[in-house]
């Protein structure tokens, strides 16, 4: 798996101790995330960092992005894109008062909830050892997915602990 990591706007001040951010600038650009079940995020703000696990023939790859917003807060966004047409892809993204938090949620985000159930539940004729396939099957695929977040998230704080 191959890895994208940019960062920007740190403050060249910068200590010891974590990353330190200067305050987003007057002027920011405006940024509007799309949540599905919630309303959209919108800000303004600059990107801090962003990594991005795409993998040419991976089905599926993660994008992370921290920002921070004129008025001083964090978001962190989580967003998942598909190679395939038939998927859609989707981002998660929380508003923070401090840097730590937005970290925090990016370190605890679980990628197991973003595999789909491919079982149909409304199919009786399976029996228990099919079932029990699928279940193995659908263990797996959420292994994998949080392996494959996990990899991403290593490598962003990794990068961000160099500055």
């Amino acid at each position: 798996m191959s890895y994208m990591m940019e960062s920007l706007h740190q403050d060249p001040s910068a200590m010891a101790g974590g990353p330190h951010y200067a305050a987003a600038p007057a002027s920011a650009p405006s940024f509007r995330i799309k949540r599905p079940g919630a309303r959209p995020l919108s800000f303004e703000g600059s990107e801090l960092a962003m990594a991005m696990s795409f993998t040419p023939g991976v089905p599926y790859w993660y994008e992370i992005n921290l920002y921070r917003t004129t008025d001083g807060r964090f978001v962190a966004a989580v967003k998942q894109f598909f190679a395939s047409k038939d998927e859609n892809d989707h981002a998660k993204a929380w508003e923070f008062d401090a840097l730590d938090q937005a970290l925090e949620k990016l370190a605890h985000y679980d990628a197991g909830q973003d595999v789909k159930l491919t079982l149909d539940p409304s199919d009786t004729s399976m029996g228990a050892a099919e079932l029990a396939a699928c279940a193995m099957e659908l263990r797996a695929r959420v292994m994998a997915a949080r392996r494959h977040y996990e990899t991403l998230i290593g490598e962003f704080f990794y990068d961000l602990e160099k500055r």
